[in-house]
């Protein structure tokens, strides 16, 4: 009988507002159905586990974090992940952090493990600890040229291969623009994501403030984990901010928006651009990484350089299009994310990279 092949994710912080976290779903999803396979993941919290009950993967948590303290989790981390390994006969390790890959790579050789990391970001520093695994997954050619450039790694143990995405059954098909106070003729931007300055939150609320003294006619939804503090801050000053706490389904938000903004610092291959595409609403971003990479300015999207300025000059240009530029820029990004790799034929790929392994 033909021995199925354990496979260990490892992921920090297990969040709705999380690319990885979507990313993570998505693979499990399409890997329960493979027989050949059996599940685990390790995490250490996050406000979207619930996602994971109805896939076939055990899940278990550990103490670690995202930055610096993890100097005082080392040695027990290393201890708990070498004894679940064994206790569980792991075969490979997926990491999607650089802490987690890091620990992997440690007890690598003492147990007999083979490693694979997804680098989801563009990162910087700790250049003698990070990127040691068997393979490499880089979501953009502008994250694999960062490893490549910036690390010195060798372009052999690479895969770039672009995120697969994932068109969600629409649970709100009876959510519509009054259920916030939006009316048909007004213009609605969203946001999705993290809030914090790499993200470009503080130079978009100021912008939008201003904006919103000169049209009274647009709103900005913001789905994001903002503390309530801050959420009641920023909503005394208008009521055309739209606070949405992070929740699994959003697929209705992006159905009910004309536009979709990032305006990031810092962007490697966002899932809310692929998402833009799959529900054909138009996208706006800062001209950064992966989303410059995958978007053509007029003809896909819309790019800005990151900046207060700038970000004001694009809202102002796309709410001066005319209505068919804009259904023309939004199927072109569709036509574009469609063309991409199905989670089904992502995952077979990644099939392939786990048996090259082994």
């Amino acid at each position: 009988m033909k021995k199925k092949i354990n496979l260990l994710h490892i992921s920090p912080d297990f969040n709705y507002t999380c690319g990885v976290s979507k990313y993570i779903v998505i693979v499990l999803s399409e890997l329960q159905s493979y027989s050949d396979f059996n599940l685990f993941f390790l995490t250490n919290k996050g406000d979207s586990l619930t996602r994971l009950e109805n896939i076939k993967v055990n899940v278990s948590l550990m103490n670690f974090e995202k930055g610096f303290k993890n100097i005082f989790f080392i040695k027990e981390n290393l201890k708990q992940l070498k004894e679940f390994c064994i206790k569980n006969s792991i075969d490979i390790i997926h990491t999607h952090h650089r802490y987690p890959e890091l620990l992997s790579n440690l007890i690598k050789n003492q147990i007999g493990v083979k490693t694979i990391t997804t680098v989801h970001s563009l990162v910087k520093g700790f250049k003698l600890l990070s990127f040691r695994s068997d393979k490499i997954i880089a979501v953009s050619k502008a994250v694999a040229d960062n490893i490549i450039h910036n690390y010195k790694v060798d372009s052999y143990r690479i895969i770039q291969i672009y995120n697969p995405v994932k068109i969600s059954p629409d649970d709100n098909k009876n959510f519509d623009r009054c259920s916030f106070g939006i009316s048909k003729y007004d213009k609605v931007f969203l946001f999705v994501g993290r809030w914090n300055k790499v993200k470009g939150v503080d130079i978009m609320i100021k912008v939008f403030k201003k904006l919103f003294s000169e049209y009274n006619f647009i709103k900005l939804i913001l789905i994001t984990d903002i503390s309530d503090a801050e959420r009641e801050r920023i909503s005394k000053f208008s009521k055309n901010f739209i606070f949405i706490k992070p929740l699994e389904e959003i697929s209705c938000f992006y159905r009910i928006s004309d536009y979709v903004i990032l305006p990031s610092k810092l962007e490697s291959f966002p899932f809310v651009m692929l998402e833009s595409g799959i529900y054909n609403t138009l996208f706006i971003g800062s001209n950064v990484g992966g989303i410059s990479e995958f978007i053509d300015d007029g003809s896909n999207g819309l790019l800005f350089n990151y900046g207060e300025k700038n970000l004001n000059e694009v809202i102002k240009k796309v709410l001066s299009l005319d209505e068919k530029t804009e259904k023309l820029i939004s199927k072109n990004l569709s036509d574009k994310v469609a063309n991409l790799m199905s989670p089904e034929l992502y995952t077979k790929n990644l099939i392939e990279i786990y048996k090259s392994l082994l």
